[in-house]
């Protein structure tokens, strides 16, 4: 019986495991785009709405007791929901600012991953997450902190709209942060995965060089 001596060569993982990882962060990249485009375009928008109710309705200096009141009610009604639309547009500018720097760090990450660099691709990638996760429960507990879903109207004495719409918002700010802490800690285990499959193989235990002919 013959033995004979063959070559052995440690397998190299698939390079597709950090491409997909590239191709996900690309995607992100993409969407990081319109978030800019929101919080950038958005602030603009709210510049353009007149601030002084006489604006849009002038005051009705000769009017009948009635009209003066109704004024004077939409008049409050529209600074309420000027006060609530600068709330908005600071929110805004943040939106904008995370998604920048969102961005960029992707723009970095990607050739990074695609090229097989993966020390600085992992570091990269867990680096966006982590900005990411800060930024979005930033950006939640400013909204409903801030703006809200709507208007701090005041609807009169007696008036439980306020006093629900505030209830909501925190149970909503409550299920938002929980939302968000899962689906990142599902994304972080993922990429956790992808990172543990691209290493490269460094087992001790190799093989016998020679095998039976």
């Amino acid at each position: 019986m013959e033995h004979i001596e063959t070559p052995y060569s440690i397998p190299e993982p698939s390079k597709w495991w950090l491409k997909s990882l590239a191709i996900f962060m690309s995607i992100m990249i993409f969407l990081m785009l319109f978030q800019i485009a929101s919080g950038v375009l958005t602030p603009i928008l709210i510049d353009q709405v007149p601030r002084d109710f006489n604006e849009i309705e002038i005051y009705p200096e000769n009017g009948t007791e009635q009209e003066i009141n109704d004024w004077e009610e939409s008049n409050e009604f529209w600074n309420e929901t000027i006060v609530y639309l600068d709330q908005f547009e600071n929110f805004s500018k943040y939106y904008a600012i995370y998604g920048i720097i969102l961005f960029f760090l992707g723009l970095m990450a990607v050739p990074a991953l695609w090229s097989g660099q993966r020390e600085l691709g992992f570091k990269l990638t867990i680096c966006w997450l982590v900005i990411y996760v800060i930024s979005q429960i930033h950006l939640v507990i400013m909204f409903y902190t801030g703006p809200g879903f709507t208007p701090e109207y005041n609807f009169g004495p007696g008036g439980t709209y306020g006093d629900t719409i505030a209830f909501m918002e925190k149970i909503w700010l409550l299920i938002s942060v929980g939302q968000i802490m899962l689906c990142n800690t599902i994304l972080l285990s993922v990429i956790l995965f992808i990172f543990s499959k691209s290493k490269p193989q460094t087992s001790y235990d190799i093989p016998s060089g020679f095998i039976k002919e």
